[in-house]
């Protein structure tokens, strides 16, 4: 069985007194075996082109 690593960018779903929602905590390389577990207030969108470094704000569309 073959996996394919893929980045994701974790970003906060909520502001906090720091940073506004949206804004990217960490990336991860994930090859999507098992549940990835993201801490409370913070969810994940995959990110093939690294448009969000840490640092930078993810926008839902």
């Amino acid at each position: 069985m073959s996996t394919v690593e893929q980045v994701y960018a974790v970003y906060l779903t909520a502001a906090t007194a720091d940073h506004p929602a949206g804004y990217v905590v960490n990336n991860i390389v994930w090859d999507g075996n098992g549940t990835l577990t993201l801490p409370s207030g913070q969810a994940s969108i995959l990110d093939a082109d690294r448009k969000y470094p840490i640092g930078s704000t993810y926008t839902a569309s």
